[in-house]
């Protein structure tokens, strides 16, 4: 089930005319997401994965911050 905040924070990440600034924070937020799910031993947001992975393989996206998603999702994936 998805949360307010998190749907906020995709749509942050996801946003066409969101600042490198604003996709950082929302990313960070995510992966920090992805991680408290994880230590609480919790089934990974799969939305938040999903929003991830389509943040990763962005054509006009920082460079940076794509290798940043891609790692969040390889790390938290269920395998």
């Amino acid at each position: 089930m998805i949360n307010a905040e998190e749907n906020n924070k995709i749509k942050q990440l996801l946003a066409t005319d969101a600042s490198v600034a604003q996709q950082q924070q929302a990313l960070s937020w995510l992966a920090d997401y992805c991680e408290e799910s994880y230590i609480l031993n919790l089934p990974p947001s799969t939305v938040a994965l999903a929003a991830l992975k389509k943040f990763s393989n962005k054509i006009k996206a920082d460079a940076l911050l794509k290798r940043r998603a891609a790692t969040v999702v390889k790390q938290y994936q269920l395998r």
